[in-house]
């Protein structure tokens, strides 16, 4: 009969499901972990990326930016449960995989985040709101589902984010070079990593907006979702009244621990700014700007709380943005820049491979939060799981 400490830290297969804060996609990937000795290994068996449904966007934007009925946030709640299951499902079919599955491990879609506490409230905890059923899911796929990962953390006072930095640590962390792990989805956020460092020394944080303003401003002057491959920001001219108002935004300078959403870059805001300044320039400069300062805010987090950086390794969608890419080494010209994909961790797999890393911690009964990176005030096993 195995015993208790060898069922905790036995292999186990689960799949990882993340919609970042670009709804871009339901990206969902399957992996293999284990534990040698204490050292945590993995394989990355399959993945993909699937469209996240148009009439669902439309519902979480509306949910986000919008006073909507209680009964709309309900129905998402079941809607996304059942587009991540039908995406489970097509996974399986597509990549014939044959493997048991042990578990799901969701992030859920972020539909509010507020790091720092609410001055006056009655409770002052942080507060982080992810949408998903995932006792749905679990009765659906017939597979334990893990999920509700930030609320453990906020309630010992973290942020509830960032979460990804434990498999950083894990996975990335080097005994010859200072490594950051930079993450671009619709936020920005990096996981600093001295040589040969323990889990206090490292630093992770957002930095600011990462496709964000760019992809708010494709949809309202290009009709269209995002900037293939940086293409639109390659045609314009980065406006300096528009930057410099840009930079006046507090939070990018801020000290760590810190954290942010779509709840600072709103639609609002990106609209504001495109009134306030388009009898000044053209559409396309306000891409080539927004993408500008999206490298820039990156490039000065990393000068104001980062050690010299030998490799920067890159993931998510604006990682695939080539001006941002070419403005970012610019900006850090000392540091080599390269896709987590050379590290047979392809850049869209890499956050739903997280957090099925984040389930298997939960399993093992493992703590998956770092108090110096969320300031919560101890380690503590996130999640809670359906069956």
């Amino acid at each position: 009969m195995m015993n208790i400490k060898d069922w905790l830290s036995a292999p186990r297969t689960v799949c990882g499901i993340m919609t970042g804060t670009s709804l871009d996609g339901i990206d969902v990937a399957v992996a293999r972990f284990s534990d040698f000795d204490g050292k945590h290994q993995y394989e990355l068996i399959d993945y993909y990326t699937f469209d996240f449904p148009a009439e669902l966007k439309s519902l979480a934007m509306r949910i986000i930016h919008e006073q909507i009925h209680i009964s709309e946030f309900s129905e998402f709640s079941y809607l996304l449960a059942r587009a991540y299951t039908d995406s489970v499902k097509q996974l399986i079919a597509k990549s014939k995989i044959d493997l048991k599955i042990d578990a799901i491990g969701v992030h859920g879609q972020t539909l509010w985040h507020r790091g720092e506490p609410t001055r006056g409230a009655i409770y002052t905890h942080p507060a982080s709101l992810q949408a998903i059923s995932f006792s749905a899911m679990a009765k659906w796929l017939e597979i334990p589902v893990v999920g509700n990962f930030r609320e453990a953390d906020t309630a010992l006072g973290g942020h509830g984010a960032p979460l990804v930095p434990i498999f950083d640590y894990e996975f990335f962390r080097s005994t010859e070079e200072n490594i950051i792990c930079l993450n671009i989805g619709g936020i920005s956020n990096i996981t600093i990593l001295p040589k040969n460092c323990t889990l206090t020394d490292l630093q992770a944080f957002d930095t600011g907006p990462g496709n964000v303003l760019i992809d708010n401003t494709m949809n309202i002057l290009f009709d269209l979702s995002y900037d293939r491959s940086g293409q639109i920001a390659e045609t314009g001219i980065i406006s300096s009244e528009l930057t410099n108002e840009l930079k006046s935004n507090r939070f990018i300078s801020q000290k760590p621990p810190k954290s942010t959403g779509r709840e600072m870059f709103t639609l609002d805001y990106t609209k504001d700014l495109i009134n306030k300044y388009s009898y000044k320039i053209q559409k396309e400069d306000f891409i080539t700007t927004f993408t500008n300062f999206t490298a820039l805010s990156i490039a000065e987090n990393i000068k104001l709380f980062s050690m010299p950086a030998d490799r920067i390794i890159c993931s998510g969608g604006g990682a695939n943005n080539k001006y941002l890419m070419k403005k970012l080494k610019e900006m850090i010209p000392a540091c080599e820049l390269v896709k987590s994909d050379v590290y047979n961790l392809p850049g869209d797999s890499k956050e739903a491979v997280c957090f099925a890393y984040l389930a298997y911690r939960t399993l093992g009964g493992l703590p998956g939060n770092i108090p110096s990176v969320t300031g919560a005030t101890k380690e503590t096993i996130l999640g809670v799981i359906a069956v």
